[in-house]
């Protein structure tokens, strides 16, 4: 095991930089330095500066490469583009495609760039999953929000306490590609395209319904007040949504972050990310979430096309 090379997968644009350099900064000061990562920057033509900064974080031990997936996606890039609200991009897809394009890999990482790793990484990865298509973690934000459990319940067809979050997952490439996971998703994306609040997590769910493992929350903790939370088992913050430490005080486990980013070359920028952070964003950030509850409210009761009608779920 000691030769063991550990694939991670995220996916970056120009503007998501100073994050991905948080996270593999945080990912790399906790790991087994048993082992050896290999991270996979998935990209569409990232900037060669963004490239070298980003770099700068390799060793012996701790590889990155960037692929750009723009050929992969380009015949789908309309389809992929049409249920995307304004706080999604298409790089919410790429994940979708890792087994096709990585035939070599019989196992990975897939990890979002808004995240701390304050564990060690090797242990997600070496989560016995068996015959399983991933390993996930239960969506607080839904469990925690009427309105959306109501929406993977009534509309996308999956019971919340098993609706996972796609932003951490162990993922069984051999096993997406023995099912035709990406075919399976693609015919759905081109047949129905889904109104979807989480177009690439609620696919995902769908098709990993039958075979998943649901791991502990301390591997994707949101930044949501849980008492019954033992901290003592935290190993990822992921602070998804809204609730950004970089945009907002008073986060829970924004010190976290801020402990991490302050040891990396990225640490001014997010500061004046901050300080830019005016009332009018705030504002249109408060829009933008009271829109995303207003689209599961209408989409389970008036959306005619949905994952639990088409499929009978």
């Amino acid at each position: 095991m000691k030769n063991l090379q550990i694939p991670v997968f995220f996916a970056c644009d120009d503007n998501y930089i100073p994050f991905l350099g948080v996270a593999l900064s945080s990912m790399k000061e906790n790991a087994n330095k048993d082992y050896r990562y290999r991270i996979i920057v998935l990209n569409e033509g990232l900037k060669e500066n963004n490239k070298k900064r980003i770099s700068r974080l390799a060793d012996h031990i701790f590889s990155i490469e960037y692929v750009d997936i723009g050929p992969k996606i380009s015949m789908l890039r309309k389809d992929l583009s049409l249920r995307l609200r304004d706080y999604y991009s298409v790089a919410i897809y790429y994940r979708m495609f890792i087994p096709g394009l990585f035939p070599e890999l019989d196992k990975a990482l897939y990890l979002d760039g808004d995240i701390v790793v304050v564990g060690d990484i090797s242990e997600l990865y070496l989560t016995d999953i068996d015959d399983a298509l991933v390993a996930a973690i239960n969506d607080r934000l839904v469990t925690d929000t009427p309105e959306f459990v109501r929406y993977v319940e009534d509309a996308v067809g999956i019971k919340a306490s098993e609706y996972f979050n796609s932003g951490v997952l162990v993922m069984n490439l051999k096993e997406f590609r023995r099912q035709n996971i990406e075919k399976q998703f693609v015919d759905l994306l081109l047949r129905h395209n889904f109104d979807s609040v989480c177009p690439d997590q609620d696919y995902l769910n769908i098709l990993c319904r039958h075979a998943k493992v649901m791991m502990p929350i301390g591997w994707n903790k949101m930044p949501l007040p849980d008492h019954n939370f033992d901290k003592s088992t935290l190993k990822l913050c992921h602070y998804n949504s809204f609730e950004k430490p970089w945009r907002h005080d008073g986060v829970l486990f924004g010190d976290v972050f801020w402990d991490r980013a302050e040891k990396t070359e990225f640490y001014d920028e997010l500061k004046a990310m901050k300080d830019r952070f005016s009332k009018q964003d705030a504002a249109a950030e408060a829009k933008a979430v009271a829109s995303l509850v207003s689209n599961a409210v209408r989409i389970s009761r008036e959306e005619p096309v949905t994952f639990k009608r088409i499929l009978n779920l």
